[in-house]
């Protein structure tokens, strides 16, 4: 299951269904809040995708609290053009981001690189 979290709940829509189409599961969240709440009450995702601005809690400070709660849990934040500079300051270069809009190729290519990259961390780590 993939988490989807984005305050503008036809973009949230948007990507729920390309990963659907994808052959992903997927879980939603509305908020930085939300987001947390569903970590802590249902299965544990395989990768969360973050909208870094929202109201409330921003996409930092919610990776910030999913790094604590399982920190091995990849994050793919999801911004547009103008948030990006914003982001690359707060997170560093090396933060995987999905640039919107992007393409449904994007999406699973971020996604794949994403999945694979933790799994070498798990093996690593046993």
């Amino acid at each position: 299951m993939i988490l989807v979290v984005d305050d503008d709940p036809q973009v949230r829509a948007t990507i729920v269904r390309a990963l659907n189409e994808l052959g992903y599961q997927t879980g939603e969240a509305a908020d930085g809040e939300a987001a947390l709440q569903a970590l802590k009450a249902a299965e544990r995702p395989l990768l969360v995708i973050l909208d870094y601005v929202m109201p409330g809690m921003d996409g930092a400070e919610v990776a910030r609290e999913i790094a604590v709660l399982h920190p091995d849990l990849p994050v793919i934040f999801s911004t547009g053009h103008a948030a990006l500079r914003a982001l690359r300051n707060a997170a560093g270069d090396h933060v995987p981001v999905l640039e919107k809009p992007f393409t449904l190729d994007e999406l699973d290519e971020l996604l794949r690189e994403r999945l694979s990259e933790a799994r070498r961390a798990r093996a690593a780590s046993v």
